[in-house]
């Protein structure tokens, strides 16, 4: 029998506003289902995915979902609710592409793969041959591209021959020596040319101040709209937005009613459960995902639990309780934000279709859970 495999990554400006109608709340629109969706998988596949992709190619609509136990992409057709397609890849050799931590599927043709290593990601296309390989150093005190499709999600933006990546600082190595001043000296991104191997640090930074009161994660997650690129963080209430990559960042109010008004800190001393607690349970944010079927932006969002033994933390790995999905237009006036109970969902595992937002209900303690399927509820957003 297969067992629920999880992974919890602990991922671990003063600026201008974009908009200063975003101050007037509207909170008349709420997520509703209309239905669900769910996809065959075999023995090998675990029902939790450390990453899925929506991909349409005319009528099709495909899921990619990447497999970390055999080293392999998977294509699903959400209509026929089956696998149409394995891709498998080897870890060494002349087709070897390491040992899988992200993807990003461009097109059909241009699917990038970035192993654990980093440093290096390789192309392919649906024959699951490689195509080409791209090799480069990491910028100077930031980390080589940091491409994962569960939490904190900033997929790759291809532009020509450019790809715009996430990265993180590298400037200490420690992360509790880390200061504001060094902390929003540091780029939040590169852009890699995929012809000269050259990177270039964006003019993107984290907002002056993140860690004035105190350490903070400073995990983000970054989304690019029709008209901007917007970024969501850890533990800040704003979102910060932009034109293009080399447009300055402008704060956006982003606040979710149901986090605290003041976010906590990061505790630098004590016993290490009170660092776990902040981490799985304090108010925070996760993960901002673009739906450019409905141009609205859906940031995630945790409320404060209350716990108090390591057992209760370790359970919020695989299970992390309640949670809130805001809805923000493309302007980012904040439309509405509804809230759902734990124990029946996976938010972590949460992709935007043609049909709505899909979330996957494969909780462990959802009664209706079953472990041959990968089983979605479909939302939409209406006027309450």
């Amino acid at each position: 029998m297969k067992t629920f495999d999880s992974l919890v990554i602990i991922l671990f400006f003063v600026f201008w506003a974009c908009d200063s109608g975003n101050s007037a709340r509207n909170q008349d629109y709420q997520l509703k289902s209309i239905g669900y969706a769910a996809v065959k998988i075999g023995e090998t596949t675990p029902n939790f995915s450390m990453g899925l992709q929506y991909f349409s190619e005319g009528e099709q609509e495909l899921l990619f979902n990447i497999n970390w136990a055999t080293n392999s992409l998977q294509i699903y057709d959400l209509e026929k609710e089956d696998m149409i397609k394995t891709m498998m890849f080897d870890k060494e050799g002349d087709q070897g592409v390491g040992e899988l931590m992200g993807f990003h599927v461009h097109t059909m043709d241009s699917i990038f793969l970035f192993s654990q290593r980093g440093g290096d990601f390789s192309l392919v296309d649906t024959t699951g041959n490689i195509k080409q390989r791209f090799k480069y150093e990491a910028p100077k005190n930031h980390t080589n591209a940091f491409v994962h499709n569960i939490s904190f999600v900033t997929p790759p933006v291809i532009r020509g021959k450019d790809v715009f990546f996430k990265t993180r600082p590298a400037v200490v190595n420690n992360y509790l020596e880390m200061t504001d001043d060094l902390l929003s000296s540091s780029s939040l991104g590169f852009m890699f040319d995929m012809e000269s191997m050259e990177v270039v640090l964006l003019p993107h930074h984290y907002p002056k101040g993140y860690l004035e009161d105190g350490l903070r994660r400073f995990e983000n997650s970054r989304s690019q709209g029709k008209n901007k690129i917007v970024y969501s963080f850890f533990g800040d209430h704003n979102l910060y937005c932009a034109e293009d990559f080399d447009s300055p960042l402008k704060a956006v109010n982003g606040r979710s009613q149901f986090l605290n008004e003041r976010l906590p800190l990061l505790p630098t001393e004590g016993v290490p459960l009170e660092s776990q607690k902040y981490s799985f349970a304090s108010s925070r944010y996760d993960n901002l995902i673009y739906d450019p079927f409905r141009a609205v932006f859906y940031r995630f969002a945790y409320p404060d639990l209350k716990v108090e033994s390591e057992e209760e933390v370790r359970a919020l790995r695989s299970n992390p309780g309640p949670f809130v999905v805001m809805i923000f237009d493309g302007e980012l006036n904040i439309l509405g934000e509804t809230y759902f109970e734990g124990g029946k969902y996976l938010p972590m595992n949460a992709f935007v279709g043609q049909k709505g937002l899909y979330v996957s209900t494969n909780n462990p303690e959802n009664s209706e859970n079953q472990e041959d399927q990968m089983r979605f509820e479909v939302f939409s957003f209406i006027r309450s």
